[in-house]
């Protein structure tokens, strides 16, 4: 049995992207039930030197479109850019949908067909990694999305949130 690149692309974000809706939606909650501030919980890091809770949800759902478009065969420089916006629950939760939604979209067929292809990414000032496309999904995309999706996880539980692995999951 083969597995399309496809597939694994657009089933794991959609994944993540019901868990990453299930957590800020229970966070929405929390922070109603108790009248907590919102700012509060979006403005949260775990250290310093890390983004806030906010961003970690605004990188991952531009880093998404962005795979895909890249996995279509889109030009680093005509890659869509998103705004850097949602600094409420509800803003943040749209962007989830209107993001998972633009990645369903992405051709199969494009995706499945760019599989050797390579993707230059920046990584720096004058510096790009070059990656197949498979690597570029396996390696490197996944990677990034759940690593996010697992950070605003963890600021949402660290402020009381209750959130646990089901939600986490997806499921």
């Amino acid at each position: 049995m083969t597995v399309q690149l496809s597939h694994i692309f657009k089933s794991s974000t959609a994944q993540a992207f019901r868990g990453l809706t299930n957590i800020l939606e229970k966070a929405k909650a929390h922070a109603e039930a108790t009248e907590a501030s919102e700012e509060a919980f979006m403005e949260n890091r775990l250290f310093p030197d890390m983004h806030e809770m906010k961003w970690q949800v605004q990188m991952i759902t531009e880093f998404a479109v962005r795979g895909a478009a890249r996995m279509e065969g889109v030009a680093t420089d005509d890659l869509p850019n998103l705004p850097m916006e949602g600094e409420t629950f509800d803003a943040l939760i749209a962007r989830v949908a209107e993001c998972g939604a633009t990645v369903a979209k992405a051709d199969d067929a494009t995706i499945d067909g760019n599989e050797t292809m390579t993707i230059s990414m920046p990584i720096g000032p004058d510096q790009t990694m070059d990656l197949d496309g498979k690597t570029y999904v396996l390696s490197f995309y996944l990677p990034n999305l759940l690593f996010h999706v697992t950070t605003t996880y963890n600021l949402l539980r660290m402020q009381g949130v209750p959130v646990g692995k089901k939600d986490y999951m997806g499921i």
